[in-house]
């Protein structure tokens, strides 16, 4: 499965859209919070949103972004347990919400939408693999271009935005500031990135993909 069919097909994200409502949030707004009791499932329409989960020590880390078309917080509704972790919007996003009874109804009543959910559920376990495995073998630039092509979504066109920061990233990917900043000054002496306050240009995604692939 390509990076961009982690997307929920149109006609099945057009079946949640007609059982949910449209809700706006605005950067750094929580659509759940982790331990949260489930109460709907979120399709994410426009915008980036992250996936966050608190550590020991109180702080947050990053450990996935997810775009349009992607589902989240399905989970928690199929085995009604808390929320795993707090999803946080990186910039303008436009979602919606599908309550939790209705979401169940669909499950029970539409097949299609029960086989995509499985296969995306399946390739986050193996992406989450590959990130154990490859990122700890990868030096520290190719991790973070391994992270930042991970985030263009298999987009073709350019210049696509991240709303990260430097410190998010470098929590994602298990490194230190000092190490991405570094990493980054690299990658934009390739003309691959340019950054920004809270963001990430990229270029030319493909062009940066094949450099983090090596």
């Amino acid at each position: 499965m390509a990076e961009d069919d982690k997307a929920l097909p149109k006609e099945l994200s057009d079946v949640l859209r007609m059982a949910g409502r449209r809700l706006f949030y605005d950067r750094g707004d929580a659509l759940f919070m982790e331990g949260d009791h489930p109460r709907h499932v979120v399709l994410i329409e426009h915008g980036q949103v992250k996936i966050e989960r608190a550590t020991a020590d109180g702080s947050a880390v990053t450990i996935a972004v997810r775009g349009p078309g992607e589902l989240v917080g399905e989970l928690a509704c199929i085995d009604g347990r808390g929320r795993s972790a707090t999803v946080v919007a990186l910039g303008p996003v436009t979602a919606v919400l599908v309550p939790l009874s209705r979401f169940r109804d669909l499950l029970n009543t539409n097949a299609p939408l029960v086989y995509a959910i499985l296969i995306r559920t399946v390739l986050r376990i193996r992406e989450s693999d590959r990130w154990r495995v490859e990122y700890g073998a990868l030096a520290t630039g190719r991790r973070v271009a391994r992270a930042l092509a991970d985030r263009t979504f298999g987009s073709t066109n350019g210049p696509f935005v991240i709303r990260t920061t430097q410190q998010e990233l470098a929590d994602a990917i298990g490194v230190s500031r000092e190490s991405v900043v570094r990493a980054l000054r690299v990658l934009q002496e390739s003309e691959l990135v340019r950054t920004r306050r809270g963001s990430i240009v990229v270029p030319d995604p493909p062009a940066l993909r094949e450099w983090a692939d090596g």
